[in-house]
């Protein structure tokens, strides 16, 4: 079950957020939600912040009760590569992924949010990237050049 979290550097407590496409679950402890190993908490131990959990659409129905998990948010196209490799949302997503980063790029008193895919399924060994901005971000997306399995420091554009 693939996991998709961002981290909004030196936040103290999660932001209140709009209403999203998907499911969204923040907390103000760094702990990944994948298991049994998390790609990244070592990472995530090193920062200070608050963490959002990206989620499919129905782990947000009341009487859900499951693992919280984005396999949903993922495109056709990204889900059924074999093997899997790049990171595309489904187009319904976009534009509220879109939003929710530059919300937390605001919030973030460093202007600083990492990104993290986590997916068993994904590239291995996991990828470290350097620092990159909002737009450099979406243009990656957009040519399929965002990688699974891979953290992402984003900046604000310049």
């Amino acid at each position: 079950m693939p996991s998709i979290e961002l981290i909004c550097v030196q936040q103290h407590e999660p932001s209140l957020l709009p209403q999203l496409p998907f499911a969204v679950c923040s907390e103000a402890v760094l702990q990944s939600h994948r298991s049994p190993t998390p790609l990244f908490q070592s990472d995530f131990d090193e920062l200070r912040g608050c963490i959002y959990h990206l989620g499919s659409p129905f782990c947000d129905e009341p009487d859900y009760d499951g693992a919280f998990f984005a396999y949903e948010l993922f495109s056709e196209r990204c889900r059924d590569a074999s093997p899997a490799r790049f990171l595309e949302f489904a187009p319904q997503f976009v534009a509220g992924i879109t939003s929710l980063l530059s919300l937390l790029l605001y919030a973030s008193p460093v202007g600083l949010v990492i990104f993290t895919t986590d997916w068993q399924f994904g590239p291995h060994p996991a990828r470290r990237y350097r620092q990159i901005t909002e737009h450099t971000f979406w243009q990656r997306h957009a040519n399929r050049r965002l990688r699974l399995n891979a953290l992402y420091p984003i900046r604000p554009n310049a």
